[in-house]
C-alpha cells in the first residue's frame, strides 16, 4: 500500500505530542473518570523496608473504593512537575487482622504517623492551619488505627532522573526516636506547618483508647521484628 504521508509530516505531527494545544485537546476529548474520584491529599514520610535510615516525603493522593479501602497515588511533592513514585493501599484494623500472617509483613500501623502529627492533609495554600486543623479531625479518626501497603517503583532520592531499580515495599516509623528529623522540618517548611502542634491538638480529640492501645500484631515488622524485605528478580532455573 502507498504510504499516506511522508516521513517529514510525521516528524511534525509527532512533534505536537510534547505541545501545550495537544495536551489541552486530550484533556477535552479524554475520559478521566477513575482520576477525577481523587478527593484526598496527605502527606507523611515513608522509610524503605530494606533501609530504615533512608525516608522520603510521600504526598498521597487518595480515592475511598469502598469504606474500608482506601487507594492512593504517590508523589514526591506537590508540584505539577511531581514525580509519581508509588502506591498505597490502605485498610482498617478489623481487615487487617484478618489477613494471612505471611501477609502481613508487608503492612505498616499509621498509629504513630497519627499521634505524632507527622500524617496530615495537604491543603492549598491560603486555607489557615486552623480550618485545616479542622478539617482533618474526621480524616485521623479514620485513619488512626488503618494499616498501609505500599510500593515505590522510583527511589527517587538515590535515583532521581529515571525510576531505576526493583519496586521497594515501604514501611512508617512508629516513635519519635526513629524519625529522621532534618527531613521532617523541611516538609513542615515546605507546607507551613508544624507537627509538634498537631500532635497536641490531636490529643484532645483522637480516641482514648485508640491513643493507648498499640498497634495490632503482624504490622511493623521491621521494628517489631527486625525483619527487613526487598522484591528481588528471581531467575528461572
Amino acid at each position: 500500500m502507498p504510504r499516506e504521508q511522508d516521513d517529514k509530516l510525521a516528524q511534525t505531527e509527532h512533534d505536537q505530542y510534547h505541545s501545550a494545544a495537544y495536551a489541552a485537546a486530550g484533556e477535552a476529548q479524554m475520559s478521566f473518570t477513575p482520576i477525577n474520584q481523587i478527593h484526598q491529599h496527605l502527606c507523611g514520610l515513608h522509610i524503605y523496608s530494606h533501609d530504615p535510615t533512608r525516608a522520603v516525603k510521600a504526598h498521597h493522593y487518595c480515592t475511598h473504593l469502598r469504606q474500608d479501602l482506601h487507594q492512593c497515588v504517590i508523589y514526591d511533592s506537590d508540584d505539577k512537575i511531581a514525580r509519581l513514585i508509588g502506591i498505597e493501599y490502605l485498610i482498617p484494623e478489623d481487615v487487617f487482622i484478618t489477613l494471612p500472617e505471611d501477609e502481613k509483613k508487608y503492612w505498616h500501623s499509621h498509629k504513630y504517623e497519627v499521634d505524632s502529627g507527622m500524617l496530615m492533609l495537604g491543603t492549598k495554600s491560603l486555607v489557615p492551619n486552623a480550618m485545616t486543623d479542622v478539617a482533618e479531625r474526621p480524616a485521623m479518626l479514620e485513619l488512626h488505627r488503618t494499616y498501609g501497603k505500599t510500593t515505590h517503583t522510583w527511589a527517587f532520592d538515590q535515583h532521581p532522573d529515571l525510576p531505576l531499580g526493583p519496586p521497594q515495599i515501604m514501611m512508617a516509623y512508629t516513635e519519635d526516636s526513629q524519625v529522621d528529623k532534618a527531613l521532617l522540618e523541611e516538609r513542615d517548611r515546605e507546607m507551613g506547618v508544624d507537627t509538634s502542634s498537631k500532635r497536641e491538638t490531636r490529643k484532645g480529640y483522637l480516641l482514648k483508647d485508640n491513643l493507648e492501645r498499640p498497634p495490632a500484631k503482624g504490622a511493623d515488622q521491621i521494628w517489631s521484628k527486625g525483619r527487613k524485605g526487598q522484591l528481588e528478580w528471581v531467575d528461572q532455573a
